[in-house]
């Protein structure tokens, strides 16, 4: 088997060697020509900033926490996608990728005329992801290490405070909702006093039982609740469109704690009707004073909500072109083309020669 092997290469052998000044100019005129290309490209720099998972509480993204003075146990508003998902789609933006060009005036470095164009050659050049362990990635290239290092921390100072006046643009829609509302509640709150202690005066021998009080503070509780809830539920509408899964889970807590006040019983008398008027507006009064703090803190709030664990730093060395692989890679591909070309040339030969005179 392997002498027949032997005599079936022997021939092809023959057709490369007979060519092989041919193939070596070939290689050597690929091989240099890519070897001069190689080392005439610029150098590319990659620079890297990785952040730490972030929260909701700490990007102030999320519904959830400019909600959370609202405190009804048992009730979450869900979320569709996670707060890195968020930082990645903000991260790709148009507004944010166009901050970058503006700031280090990427339409002369790259040589565009438009802003369409700066902005497909940045993104072509920039890259976010994020890892199995929830972090994200920024990756920049550019051809000074130093301005690369500078486009990732500009991708991070951007994202940073993108989410800082999200953060208080929401904090001021909720302090201004809730400010509303805390007027009106201090209003009925005094008058529903007011209506107490008259009640009172004109019967002054007119107590409330242990029974009937206990009640009264469960309806007065249930209330406060369901007061929050309806604050919690335009609060939800003012940012979304439709019947959103938020607005569509707190109309049914709502509906539950309405179910629960119509299980009370009913005392019949006046003076529990007055008294629970009072302490529910006196409950609702105290939620809604905490949600409105909890907002102006909101809207106030300056503090960073990124965690940067790798600051980007200007890289030592280039990320491409890998001159090395071209170039071998170059000497591999043409002499691959060279040996083809050769047994190519070698069967055409074979064919056309004339057969050979036969011995008699």
């Amino acid at each position: 088997m392997s002498a027949d092997r032997t005599v079936e290469l022997g021939p092809l052998w023959d057709c490369v060697w007979a060519r092989r000044r041919r193939i070596g100019a070939l290689v050597a005129a690929a091989t240099l020509v890519t070897a001069l290309v190689a080392l005439l490209l610029p150098p590319w720099y990659r620079a890297q900033a990785t952040l730490l998972p972030p929260s909701e509480e700490e990007s102030g993204l999320g519904l959830a926490n400019l909600l959370r003075g609202i405190g009804v146990a048992g009730v979450k508003v869900p979320t569709q996608t996670s707060p890195v998902d968020v930082f990645v789609s903000i991260l790709g933006s148009r507004s944010l990728n166009e901050a970058v060009v503006n700031r280090f005036d990427l339409k002369s470095r790259y040589h565009t005329r438009l802003m369409t164009d700066a902005l497909n050659e940045l993104r072509a050049h920039a890259r976010f992801k994020t890892t199995d362990a929830g972090t994200i990635e920024i990756y920049v290239e550019d051809r000074d290490p130093k301005r690369a290092a500078a486009m990732a921390a500009a991708y991070v100072e951007l994202l940073d405070r993108f989410n800082r006046q999200v953060r208080s643009t929401k904090g001021r829609r909720m302090r201004e909702f809730v400010e509303r509302r805390l007027v009106e509640s201090k209003t009925e709150l005094a008058a529903a006093e007011q209506r107490l202690t008259d009640y009172q005066s004109r019967h002054r021998t007119v107590v409330l039982s242990r029974e009937t009080s206990s009640a009264m503070e469960s309806a007065a509780r249930l209330y406060a609740e369901r007061t929050a809830l309806q604050v919690r539920l335009g609060v939800v509408r003012s940012y979304t469109r439709g019947q959103s899964a938020e607005a569509q889970q707190i109309g049914e807590q709502i509906a539950e704690l309405g179910r629960q006040l119509q299980a009370l019983p009913a005392t019949g008398l006046e003076l529990a009707r007055l008294y629970r008027d009072a302490r529910t507006l006196e409950q609702v009064f105290m939620l809604l004073t905490g949600q409105y703090e909890e907002a102006r803190i909101d809207e106030a709030r300056d503090t960073p909500t990124l965690e940067v664990l790798d600051p980007p730093v200007p890289p030592e060395r280039k990320s491409r072109p890998h001159r090395g692989t071209m170039i071998v890679g170059a000497f591999l591909l043409s002499l691959g083309v060279g040996v083809a070309y050769a047994l190519v040339e070698g069967r055409r030969a074979a064919v056309s020669a004339p057969p050979a005179p036969s011995q008699a």
